[in-house]
């Protein structure tokens, strides 16, 4: 290739917007190649042609695309779906994080105002269905719909096991093994409680929680949603940890008694629970 076709490094960085810096580490990822590298000073140049994807690169980076996701739009063959895919998986992680600052804000208001209501109760030995799966944050709600559905196909199909609804008497679980964010995965299972003898099917597991106490407090359909839920899960492992222990064995759970779906957003729908250990009086 003849010399001047070629743009030294500097001449190519000031075309583009970008650093000598950015074009070295877009070259070690492998997104932005040189033409030619000199093999005895090492000097990198460039063909005038690379500026519109040196141009891309740098846009895409001052947005905070991620490396790996600039490289799939760049050889990928739907470059337009992988960065609205991205885009629009930006803009719910924004919403999340604007309804996290609020309900922060809310918390450090919070002097003054009246307790959430805690309430105990003692579980019996229960036999539970369960789907469960390792995931993140946006496969959430997906992943529980999905599964309260098959979980009800599968009871249809077993008659005497339970009612065919949610109610207090057929309670519904999701139980969280840890946090479930947009960075760190977690084991979640989706439980019907389940009476009489039945075969594991599919993803459908059975097995037994024994009796135990629990401390929780009743919320409605709309504080079911995020961010409000976490005051209650605030709330009741608050009070577990002033009035016992928690059981790691048996982690919190969302325990509802209605058809969430169903109800109107200021209806009682659902107890976020701790199963726990009481303090010795």
């Amino acid at each position: 290739m003849h010399e001047d076709e070629l743009m030294s490094i500097g001449d190519f960085a000031a075309s583009t917007r970008l650093s000598i810096k950015a074009l070295r580490h877009y070259d070690e990822h492998g997104l932005l190649t040189p033409a030619h590298v000199d093999p005895v000073s090492s000097y990198r140049y460039y063909r005038r042609d690379q500026r519109d994807r040196a141009i891309l690169i740098g846009d895409l980076r001052r947005v905070d695309v991620p490396l790996a996701v600039i490289s799939q739009i760049l050889e990928g063959d739907a470059a337009l779906a992988t960065y609205q895919n991205w885009w629009i998986a930006q803009e719910e992680r924004h919403v999340a994080r604007r309804g996290l600052g609020i309900y922060i804000k809310a918390r450090l208001r919070r002097e003054g105002q009246p307790p959430m209501e805690i309430h105990t109760r003692t579980i019996p030995d229960r036999k539970l269905a369960v789907i469960s799966k390792e995931l993140f944050q946006p496969q959430l709600v997906d992943f529980i719909m999905g599964s309260f559905h098959e979980l009800f196909q599968w009871a249809e199909r077993n008659p005497g096991l339970r009612a065919l609804d949610t109610t207090p008497d057929d309670p519904t679980y999701v139980i969280f093994h840890g946090p479930v964010t947009q960075d760190a995965s977690g084991l979640v299972e989706v439980c019907v409680v389940i009476d009489g003898p039945a075969e594991p099917e599919g993803r459908i597991v059975l097995r037994k929680e024994a009796e135990h106490q629990e401390a929780f407090t009743r919320i409605t359909r709309q504080e079911l949603e995020f961010p409000h839920i976490l005051a209650a899960y605030d709330a009741v492992a608050m009070w577990v940890t002033q009035n016992g222990s928690m059981v790691e064995a048996m982690p919190s759970r969302e325990v509802y008694f209605a058809d969430v779906i169903q109800q109107p957003m200021d209806a009682l729908v659902c107890d976020v629970s701790f199963p726990y250990v009481p303090r010795p009086a």
